[in-house]
């Protein structure tokens, strides 16, 4: 499954970008599939050589479910590339999404 990649500076972060994180949450009710992604905070190494590859100071990865609701809503992000899920950050952070369930707990 592709991932869409998009970035923002800290400047675009402070003027209000991430807005995108409620309008998604308050969509998971309806469409538990949606899922975004961030590196991990404390993969330091990941997010230099992420920041290297798209630009800004934050990445993030949406899923097609995300993207499609994005659409849906009228959010114009501006995806900077697609890639494969095995290029995903092993370490990484669920920003929008349902966790998934590994095993259930008796």
């Amino acid at each position: 499954m592709p991932y869409r990649v998009v970035s923002f500076t800290m400047a675009q972060v402070r003027q209000g970008a991430l807005g995108f994180q409620r309008q998604l949450g308050a969509a998971l009710r309806g469409n538990a599939e949606i899922k975004v992604y961030s590196v991990s905070p404390f993969d330091m190494d990941e997010r230099r050589r992420l920041k290297d590859r798209f630009g800004g100071d934050i990445v993030y990865f949406f899923n097609e479910a995300a993207c499609q609701q994005c659409a849906q809503v009228g959010l114009e992000l501006q995806f900077l590339a697609e890639i494969p899920d095995d290029e995903l950050p092993r370490r990484r952070t669920l920003v929008v999404g349902v966790p998934e369930q590994t095993g259930k707990v008796r």
